[in-house]
């Protein structure tokens, strides 16, 4: 999922041709995408989450699995389904739905066994990139400081923010960061997981090294969840 975040990031840049994010959509816009049809109130399945599925009368069935980078999980009787953006009860009746073409009428049960860790991923022109666990009502800026803040050749003022909406694609807004700083302006963004965070260079003067740097030399150095996840090469 971060790597089409990233993926994303370079299509950005690469039609600006030179400066980062100037006519991308309000960050209001983006969050707004988050939500979807489904209530607040309601948990949603993220990557990261494990599971346990029930099968009440077919027991050899039961399976604890987790949900994949990629926002799927695999089961026997169904193969993957994507369970990223569903609640337990939506996948359950997912499951139950693709079962029935192997099992006598089936009933399914989905347990969220454990939480996985919520993060956000800071990367660009910023002291240490990596992932952040992201925690409550947590900005860009708070994200940004927590990989060591800017360098001296961060462009505050043009700062991508990637997040994944409801229908599973990724869009990008450009968040003045530079304002909060000198100004105090309230930030609007507040992270949820799996957003990215990219501080870009004053400019990106080479589209071509751009893309090298940050989508061809890719490295999986996570592990987490049985699979792994993309950090850029510094």
């Amino acid at each position: 999922m971060l790597r089409l975040a990233l993926v994303s990031a370079c299509l950005l840049a690469v039609s600006a041709c030179s400066e980062v994010g100037r006519k991308l959509p309000p960050p209001q816009q983006i969050m707004a995408q988050q939500q979807g049809p489904i209530q607040r109130t309601e948990y949603r399945l993220v990557a990261g989450d494990k599971l346990q599925v029930r099968f009440p009368y077919h027991h050899a069935r039961d399976a604890e699995v987790p949900i994949r980078p990629d926002g799927k999980i695999s089961l026997d009787v169904t193969g993957d389904i994507q369970a990223e953006g569903l609640t337990a009860q939506g996948l359950a009746d997912v499951i139950k739905e693709k079962s029935a073409k192997y099992l006598r009428n089936p009933e399914v049960v989905v347990v969220v066994a454990t939480i996985g860790d919520r993060r956000v991923y800071v990367g660009g022109e910023v002291t240490r990139p990596g992932y952040v666990v992201i925690q409550e009502g947590m900005t860009p800026l708070q994200a940004v400081m927590a990989v060591g803040g800017f360098k001296d050749s961060a462009q505050k003022s043009d700062v991508l923010y990637i997040s994944r909406g409801a229908n599973g694609e990724y869009s990008a807004s450009r968040v003045d960061l530079q304002d909060v700083v000198t100004n105090g302006t309230p930030e609007v963004v507040r992270l949820i997981a799996n957003d990215v965070v990219y501080v870009p260079a004053t400019r990106v003067a080479n589209a071509g090294t751009f893309v090298k740097q940050y989508i061809r030399d890719l490295l999986p150095v996570d592990s987490r969840a049985g699979a792994t996840a993309p950090i850029p090469v510094p």
